[in-house]
């Protein structure tokens, strides 16, 4: 069934260059004539020399016609080729983008459920093999169905006996590969299943290699890779073993044309029922029916191949985005409250009827074990998933009556874990917003305490950073983010321990950065070091999803509860962390005077 929706898809998506490929068809028709040209022509050359008397004239005037019809096909194909790939590179960018905005749109939770392996695949593998079957399939399928048509009519008209031989052999292949591919339609699916999971493997090999050298481990070490590998290999080996009788009997069927044609044809030509120039165009071009029979076999092959990749495009399309149909389109004020919030991964709870208040311009912090939900709250307030239950306001307006693009513009975002592009300082900083100049970008990295640093790249603010350009240190980085976000100067500010990275050395700088950026705003607080939020307005235990404790870093220590437990538990790891220090360095201190 779903062969049928991916050829419409690829049917529909080709509609765009549908100017250009028909051209291109229409010229690709041409040059397959042009093919069968120099056939027909050693055709009369050969009936001339069997039917004296021979003028050499005539062979050079039917040479000359054979050279014209090869230099036609050239040209014809050469334009044609040009054509649709202009058209499939320009279907193939807009799919692109048409899947990106759409990947933009899905919640958080997509990507929790579906590796990156997965995506990387759809969006490179499963796109690019659509190129294929735009540029060259669907042109190539023009001359594949009408040539063997001409070519079947001409030798028909010499001998419809032959014709019919000729042919018979490459039906019953065809039939056979059709008969193949449905009976193993299931075990396709499966190898497909094992090939995806096998990529995604080997991302997560890739991405885990300073893990896997810090043990050094080897590729056999790495269980998950191995174990995926194996599985991959064998099922490979076992598909082509059980196709193995399928294969050589499809071969057999496909070549055998001169099996048949040279006894039944010589019999013909010897009680004279076809002339030798018949018999002998027979062998030349009736064997070649096979070629093109085999040309529409492979592209049924193919296109199974590209279905399984088209059906996962179209999934991502069918997957249900967050519905963006607000009506607010401006805010009047920040306040950000959460009525009684449930949310849920699945059948997971993570929050349980929370309630609490941002107050426009003050500061709440998140506290709380690994796991409690802290970042789930911090990510519910930018609509990165939709709540399960209960409703959160901005300004007094449900997010879900908010405009995407207002609700965005009004909540910005310093996470824990940044993303350099592969791309200049500069557009790292002000995020594709051509509006803010070169000179603007400076002047907000000086506030995000990041313009020294920048200033002592090789190439400056022109300095290409990210995964293949220079590497930043992860307090850089943290600056560099806060950066963005003050470009982005967002009334709503959610801070991930935006001083996760910070040291000795910058992490003064990076307070002064914040202090800059969060001035005046409604500020979210994750964090992990306690001792960071304080002067917080308001901080909220977590525990389980549910909100345990609520008030000031003062109101909570004399209610002497969990937070004053955790405090408690922050200092003494402080302190034991200077004493072991201090120990340390007066052992090294007594082995140097030894």
């Amino acid at each position: 069934m779903f062969k049928n929706k991916s050829l419409n898809f690829l049917i529909d998506i080709s509609k765009k260059g549908k100017y250009r490929l028909v051209i291109s068809g229409i010229l690709i028709f041409f040059s397959s004539i042009c093919a069968l040209g120099p056939y027909y022509i050693t055709y009369l050359i050969i009936d001339k020399i069997i039917h004296p008397p021979f003028i050499m004239h005539d062979l050079l005037i039917l040479g000359a016609i054979a050279a014209t019809f090869i230099v036609g096909q050239m040209i014809f194909s050469g334009i044609a080729m040009t054509q649709s790939h202009i058209a499939a590179y320009n279907i193939l960018f807009d799919l692109r983008v048409a899947v990106a905005n759409k990947l933009t749109k899905l919640p958080l939770g997509y990507y929790s459920d579906t590796s990156s392996g997965k995506i990387k695949k759809i969006m490179m593998g499963n796109i690019e093999a659509i190129e294929e079957f735009i540029a060259h399939n669907l042109v190539d399928l023009i001359s594949v169905i009408f040539l063997p048509v001409i070519i079947f009519s001409w030798l028909a008209s010499l001998n419809l006996t032959l014709a019919f031989l000729s042919i018979f052999p490459v039906f019953l292949g065809v039939a056979l590969q059709r008969f193949r591919m449905k009976i193993e339609a299931g075990n396709i699916r499966k190898f497909f299943k094992i090939k995806s999971d096998m990529n995604t493997t080997i991302i997560d090999f890739i991405k885990g290699m300073p893990v896997i050298k810090a043990f050094n481990l080897s590729v056999f070490s790495f269980k998950k890779y191995k174990e995926e590998a194996d599985r991959y290999s064998q099922y490979w080996i076992n598909m082509n073993k059980n196709a193995a009788a399928f294969f050589a009997t499809y071969a057999l069927l496909m070549d055998c044309g001169v099996l048949i044609l040279l006894p039944v044809g010589g019999y013909m030509y010897a009680v004279g029922k076809i002339t030798l120039s018949a018999f002998l165009m027979f062998m030349f071009i009736g064997i070649g029916l096979s070629r093109f029979m085999k040309q529409l076999t492979n592209f049924g092959s193919n296109l199974t191949q590209i279905f399984k990749g088209v059906d996962e495009i179209r999934e991502i399309f069918k997957t249900k985005e967050i519905v963006n149909n607000g009506k607010v389109s401006k805010l009047e004020n920040y306040d950000v409250e959460f009525n009684h919030v449930s949310f849920s991964y699945g059948d997971q709870l993570v929050l349980d009827d929370v309630n609490f208040k941002l107050k426009q311009g003050t500061i709440t912090a998140l506290v709380g074990p690994s796991g409690a939900g802290k970042t789930t709250i911090a990510r519910l307030i930018p609509r990165f998933w939709d709540v399960t239950k209960g409703e959160i306001t901005i300004g007094n307006h449900n997010l879900k009556s908010i405009q995407g693009d207002e609700l965005m513009k009004n909540v910005g975002f310093v996470f824990q874990d940044i993303f350099m592009f592969n791309d200049t300082v500069i557009e790292n900083i002000r995020m594709g917003d051509t509006s803010v100049s070169e000179e603007k970008v400076k002047e907000i990295a000086k506030q995000a305490q990041a313009d020294e640093f920048i200033q002592g790249l090789k190439d400056g603010y022109h300095t290409v950073i990210g995964p293949t350009g220079v590497h930043l240190s992860g307090g850089e980085q943290q600056r560099i983010a806060i950066a963005r976000a003050l470009v982005k100067d967002s009334p709503v500010i959610v801070l991930d321990e935006a001083t996760s990275y910070a040291d000795t050395e910058n992490e003064d700088k990076i307070q002064k950065a914040l202090n800059a950026l969060l001035k005046n705003k409604t500020v979210i607080v994750i964090a992990h070091r306690l001792s960071t939020i304080q002067n917080a307005n308001q901080i909220l235990y977590i525990e389980k999803g549910k909100i345990r404790e609520q008030g000031n870093h003062k109101q909570l220590i004399n209610e002497n509860g969990r937070y004053k437990q955790m405090w408690d538990l922050h200092m003494d790891a402080a302190q034991w962390g200077i004493k072991q220090t201090g120990g340390s360095l007066t052992n090294r201190k007594e082995e140097v005077t030894c």
